[in-house]
């Protein structure tokens, strides 16, 4: 329904139940208006039935960035998009670049190119088979960030710039992120020896400081820039943010636990670093780029070197892999926790600051040789102790 509202087009909508929502257009009170106004109601009707109101609908078309030939700006639509994912808290300027902006550039470059995409389907489609040609990625992280991150922005660019419908996503990405063809590639964690072979070959205190830190209390190295001392035990005020987990994971307090050989460590190092702060550790793990620092550290260690080389020339019947990386140390703690100290996994996973689910599919497959040797000798301990009872009888 339509009426003159001061020379404009006022449209109505009416609902089954009797009510009304209505809005005043920028179109005017004209016989010419006639196929911008149907052409807008056909826009508004599937925002209207999804539950915004028709001045809502309007404002929202109104705003929506548009090139000189009418169509979706979608230069615009994508710092929209990252403003709004900035603005809101969802990830930071460093996650944006580091994450978001490649792909989000790439899909720019596809609907900015003839032949361009016509629908949010097909521009998607369109960006697994440039980008990722042949199955190529299929089902791995690189390729799965690129396709929700972009339908993201597309659910963006229609819910909050006005653009029509056509541009949703579909509802099930599944084929449009492949399957992965290969497992999962095993955890591998540092062992407690490894550790005191690290420390002792690093000259650097402040280096031997971070190393400790990461081994002893399990820490992602990208936290080591967010401690604090809080008694007995570190403060962490990282927060991981993941798709599950948009608000980022809770700060967390973690127990130290000491490597065998290093009974002490834990404690010594909370008196560092209750002392000297953040000048305890090195420059570049001061700041929010700590994680590559650490990596580029140990990436360029002669001993670090040495352990990767042996670990991966040793065959692994336990679970784990023989591929050791930096982030082994924060491994190693999970397995420190739980065969050393006897920690459960839901508290390990506390300690850790992840999920009980992610704790338990990352380092479920481990059984360490000496804990199925030992648990072996304890059978055989009982077994031959219910053979004397019965004789004894």
């Amino acid at each position: 329904m339509v009426r003159d509202i001061r020379g404009r087009i006022q449209l109505t909508c009416r609902f089954d139940d009797g009510q009304r929502s209505s809005a005043v257009t920028e179109l005017p009170w004209s016989g010419a208006s006639q196929a911008d106004l149907l052409a807008l109601a056909a826009r508004i009707k599937p925002m209207v039935a999804a539950g915004k109101t028709v001045k809502e609908s309007v404002a929202l078309l109104s705003s929506t960035p548009t090139g000189a030939d009418g169509a979706t700006d979608w230069p615009e639509v994508a710092e929209a998009f990252r403003k709004h994912k900035l603005n809101s808290g969802q990830v930071s300027e460093r996650t944006w670049r580091r994450n978001y902006s490649r792909h989000v550039n790439r899909a720019v470059a596809l609907l900015t190119t003839k032949p361009k995409p016509t629908s949010g389907p097909g521009l998607l489609k369109a960006m697994v088979e440039t980008h990722f040609p042949e199955g190529k990625g299929s089902g791995l992280t690189d390729r799965r960030t690129c396709i929700q991150y972009l339908a993201q922005m597309l659910r963006f660019a229609v819910d909050d710039c006005g653009a029509d419908q056509r541009w949703l996503p579909p509802a099930d990405l599944k084929l449009l992120i492949g399957m992965r063809a290969k497992k999962k590639a095993l955890t591998t964690p540092i062992k407690d020896d490894q550790i005191t072979r690290l420390l002792e070959g690093t000259t650097d205190p402040r280096w031997r400081t971070a190393i400790g830190l990461v081994a002893c209390f399990g820490l992602r190295p990208v936290e080591l820039h967010l401690l604090s001392v809080n008694g007995q035990l570190l403060h962490c005020d990282y927060r991981k943010r993941t798709g599950q987990c948009p608000e980022g994971t809770p700060p967390r307090d973690i127990v130290g636990l000491d490597p065998i050989g290093q009974e002490g460590l834990s404690a010594n190092l909370l008196a560092v670093l209750a002392e000297q702060g953040d000048e305890a550790l090195p420059t570049g793990c001061r700041g929010p780029r700590a994680g590559d620092a650490f990596y580029l550290h140990c990436n360029r260690s002669e001993v670090f070197a040495q352990l990767k080389e042996e670990t991966a020339s040793t065959p692994r019947t336990d679970g784990s892999g023989d591929k050791l990386v930096p982030y082994s140390l924060r491994h190693g703690y999970a397995l420190r926790a739980h065969e050393v100290y006897g920690i459960t996994p839901r508290r390990a996973a506390a300690l850790m600051g992840h999920s009980l689910e992610t704790h338990s599919s990352t380092y479920g497959a481990w059984t360490d040789r000496e804990m199925v040797e030992s648990t072996l000798a304890d059978v055989q301990a009982q077994v031959e102790r219910r053979r004397l009872e019965a004789l004894v009888r």
